[in-house]
Parts: structure tokens; C-alpha cells; sequence
């Protein structure tokens, strides 16, 4: 009796999992047509363009952190001004990633109130969200990537 309760429980968690696992790897979203479908798709493509946008904030912080190697190459006065220069990019990409988590808020509550209080509304913010975390993305890595931070750099 014990297995056949075992058994019977096994069976219903994973017919219950079945249909979840199914719809996750079935969904078009180019054609999502409802509105849980839709709102999945927009928290998915929220997802992936915030963990884009922290990447691109974390590598920009990390081109203006100082690297034990790079002082000691330096005479002491350069050392020091490119040190400062460092500790003040970081404090203003810091300063702006703050403004600028601010205006994405602002910017998406706006969307939001289009909609007032209707079953898109949910999906209209993630999918504004979204759009605008892959704008400063793009934004931080064109202005404080690799190749910008090399050539600033040499002229602090």
C-alpha cells in the first residue's frame, strides 16, 4: 500500500510539472497570443536585458577600478592623478546608473498609467523595461567599453 501512495504521488507531481515544462519550451513569443503568454515572453526578455545591462555596468565600474599592476608602471604624480580620474569615473557612473534607474521608473510608470489597471498593463512595463535597460546597456558599453576607456585613459 505504502508504494502504490508513493508511486501515486510521483505520478501527480509529474503530470502536474508536464504541462509547464511543455509550454515553456513551446512558446513563440513572435506569437504569443495571450495575455499570460505575452506578459511570460516581456518578463523574459526583461530578464535577459537586465542581466545585459548588469554586465555592461559592471564591466564599465571594472575599466575605472585600479589594478596593482597599472600604478606601480606610473611615476608617484600620475599614479596619483590617474587614481583620482578612476575614483571619479566610477563615482559618476555610479551617480548616473542611480539617475538613470530613476528615469526607467518614471519612464515605465508613465507607460503604465496608460493602461489603467488592464491586463496589459503588466506587460507594456516589462516590455518598457526592457527596452530601455538594453538602450543604456549599449549606451555604457559604446561610451565606457574597452576601446573609450583606453583612449581616455592616456589623457585622464
Amino acid at each position: 500500500m505504502r508504494k502504490q501512495s508513493l508511486l501515486a504521488i510521483l505520478i501527480v507531481a509529474v503530470c502536474n510539472a508536464l504541462p509547464s515544462i511543455s509550454i515553456a519550451q513551446e512558446l513563440d513569443c513572435s506569437n504569443a497570443p495571450s495575455t499570460a503568454e505575452q506578459y511570460q515572453c516581456a518578463n523574459n526578455a526583461l530578464a535577459t536585458a537586465e542581466q545585459d545591462l548588469n554586465s555592461a555596468f559592471t564591466d564599465a565600474l571594472q575599466h575605472y577600478t585600479p589594478k596593482a599592476d597599472d600604478s606601480n608602471a606610473l611615476p608617484q604624480p600620475e599614479r596619483d592623478q590617474q587614481v583620482q580620474y578612476e575614483k571619479k569615473m566610477r563615482q559618476s557612473l555610479e551617480l548616473s546608473q542611480k539617475m538613470w534607474l530613476q528615469y526607467q521608473s518614471a519612464a515605465c510608470a508613465a507607460v503604465s498609467d496608460m493602461y489603467e489597471g488592464g491586463t496589459m498593463g503588466p506587460t507594456a512595463v516589462a516590455n518598457c523595461k526592457a527596452e530601455i535597460a538594453k538602450q543604456r546597456a549599449k549606451f555604457l558599453r559604446e561610451n565606457f567599453g574597452e576601446y573609450t576607456r583606453s583612449a581616455h585613459s592616456e589623457n585622464p
